[in-house]
């Protein structure tokens, strides 16, 4: 795992052409164990729930509003989501490119989730934020019975690896895709990077649209 830039990109030439409905259907069955739709009992651990909603409540209502995929949340060691959810998510699949979806799967695998991966790929979450999300219950875990040395902190690690290569690589593509910036303009400004061209907002755009030159909102940018 220490190239994993180097990973992504080999699998986005050299496998996801091939088996792209396989990894459509994997990261389509993990919305049935998605770290965001599975809770802790409220009645067996209520501050641990409380945290998993605050974190994860916002995520549901924007999937269902900007993706149309609507989840349901659950206590249980499974969650049975509803058909029109899988066929949204589907739909937003088939809709990205090859080196796209291989960021989508390797967070998704990474994350247990597939609402972290498209939140990550949409940018509605930061590499940093979706790390966070991720290990809520395991952090809650943590806080209350320590750290496992050589266990917990490499496991943290290397999910900060995994999740910030994937946000990087997406940044690097040209075409819009899942990933395309949160503002319904793309950005105007090119700068030569010697083997690639990388995009960003000008600083005119910057100021009319309120946002970085990254596309984020500066409120946003402001709270990280």
């Amino acid at each position: 795992y220490t190239m994993p830039l180097m990973k992504l990109a080999t699998t986005s030439i050299d496998q996801v052409p091939s088996i792209r409905p396989q990894m459509a259907s994997s990261m389509l069955r993990t919305m049935h164990t998605d770290v965001v739709a599975l809770r802790a009992d409220a009645e067996d651990e209520p501050e641990l729930a409380a945290k998993e909603a605050a974190a994860y409540d916002p995520l549901i209502s924007w999937l269902a509003d900007a993706e149309g995929v609507q989840l349901n949340a659950t206590s249980s060691l499974v969650v049975e989501q509803p058909p029109a959810a899988a066929a949204a998510a589907a739909r937003v699949l088939g809709a990205a490119d090859d080196w796209t979806l291989a960021a989508l799967d390797s967070v998704t695998g990474s994350c247990k989730s597939f609402v972290l991966a498209l939140a990550l790929c949409r940018r509605r979450l930061s590499a940093r934020e979706v790390c966070v999300a991720a290990r809520v219950a395991e952090q809650y875990q943590t806080d209350l019975w320590g750290e496992v040395e050589a266990g917990h902190d490499l496991d943290r690690a290397d999910l900060q690896v995994r999740v910030s290569a994937a946000s990087a690589f997406l940044r690097m593509l040209p075409e819009e895709g899942v990933a395309a910036p949160i503002v319904d303009e793309r950005p105007r400004g090119e700068r030569d990077m010697g083997s690639w061209t990388a995009f960003y907002y000008t600083e005119e755009q910057q100021r009319r649209l309120g946002v970085d030159e990254r596309g984020r909102p500066r409120e946003q940018q402001q709270q990280q």
